[in-house]
């Protein structure tokens, strides 16, 4: 008998997903990325906290206990009474878990099915429509553009979309644009979810890379009853960047978080968890405040590559990227595709974000000085070489 090569079909929502960053590249060019030694990246995200060496070894690396998953809560319970002044369980109301990815898939699995429907940023990294489509769901936007500054219109959660939605997704500090809510459109968007019975879950990882406080969901009047906060350990707190992260909130959604958190359940090595409490005890330690002080002279470092491409930046300094206007009437991906051929230069273009997105660019401030220094000489090399070859015609 001849066995034959079985034919595999993939599920229907895999061809759902919404396309990862970097798509407006060829296929063939994000393949050749990893291979090219001459690529200035200024796209990818990597986080500059390195893990000391040997110190997650040995019994460092045995799976925390209940008694120091419950000691990592009290002090995040703590914290958020002294960073933001409201008052969590530790018990009832923390989460901890896995990053803020898997953070938003275990949520999207816990409270949506199939055909329900979750609010999303227009403009806003994939992991969130990530996470609706992966429990079924459709995914609706509200709108977010230049117009307003990048702040988000809450109003189609007030409309007949928002009678039938679960979720409200919101991301403040906003990726890419740095964008933040402030105390009043918190208060607003509290009752309009209030008042439409909406779960709001809001991705605040970048939170710490502000020197001042932010607004927290939480800290608002309400913001307890009808949310819940996601933070990343890591970006917090000025840790070497491993997965994991917690929530805090609503009582119920933090419930029903631990029933889903059964379908993949997370580890967390005691010695990180040490470290963690460690950490928060010092908050802001001394690697958060170097690392804020990092991104403040790589930003600078930056705004005279900006100047030479005749980018406008338009961010903050609320979180760790740039987000720039390119030059008028100029396609943010066409842009993006010719820094790369003649310069060798990687960005993101903001319409791998959303439609909103169109005429500009997100460059990461994780990569350091020296990155922008390179793309700072290449850019000037290659026009003085057009510069003499115009003289020499």
């Amino acid at each position: 008998m001849v066995i034959t090569k079985v034919v595999l079909e993939k599920a229907n929502r895999l061809y759902q997903l919404p396309p990862g960053l970097l798509s407006f590249m060829r296929a063939e060019e994000r393949r050749g990325l990893l291979k090219r030694d001459d690529l200035v990246d200024l796209a990818a995200f990597n986080w500059p906290v390195p893990i000391p060496e040997g110190t997650l070894d040995g019994d460092a690396l045995t799976p925390a206990n209940r008694d120091e998953l419950a000691a990592l809560r009290e002090e995040i319970a703590g914290w958020m009474q002294t960073r933001h002044g409201c008052r969590v369980l530790p018990d009832k109301e923390i989460f901890v878990g896995g990053s803020i990815t898997s953070l938003l898939t275990m949520l999207g699995l816990a409270f949506l099915d199939h055909g329900d429907i979750a609010f999303v940023p227009e403009l806003a990294v994939p992991s969130y429509r990530q996470a609706i489509t992966s429990a079924g769901a459709e995914p609706a936007a509200y709108p977010m553009s230049a117009k307003t500054d990048w702040l988000p219109d809450f109003e189609r959660l007030g409309t007949r979309v928002g009678r039938v939605a679960r979720l409200a997704f919101v991301n403040s500090p906003h990726n890419p644009t740095g964008a933040e809510l402030s105390e009043q459109a918190m208060a607003n968007l509290i009752w309009t979810a209030s008042r439409e019975h909406i779960l709001v879950v809001n991705d605040a990882a970048y939170q710490s890379i502000a020197k001042r406080r932010p607004v927290s969901l939480l800290a608002a009047s309400g913001g307890s009853k009808v949310g819940v906060e996601l933070y990343s350990f890591a970006y917090t707190f000025g840790l070497p960047r491993l997965p994991y992260g917690f929530v805090v909130g609503n009582r119920e959604a933090i419930s029903t978080l631990k029933q889903a958190a059964r379908l993949m359940p997370t580890t967390i090595p005691t010695g990180y968890c040490n470290w963690i409490i460690a950490a928060i005890r010092a908050f802001p330690n001394e690697a958060l405040r170097n690392l804020q002080q990092q991104l403040a002279r790589t930003a600078d470092r930056a705004s005279t590559l900006l100047q030479q491409l005749s980018l406008e930046g338009t961010t903050s300094g609320t979180t760790p990227y740039l987000w720039a206007r390119v030059p008028e009437r100029r396609n943010a991906a066409a842009f993006a595709r010719q820094l790369y051929r003649r310069h060798r230069i990687l960005t993101i273009p903001g319409t791998d974000f959303g439609d909103s997105g169109e005429g500009y660019l997100r460059l990461t401030l994780s990569c350091g000085e020296a990155a922008y220094d390179e793309a700072i000489v290449r850019v000037k090399k290659k026009r003085l070489l057009r510069k003499k070859k115009k003289e020499s015609s």
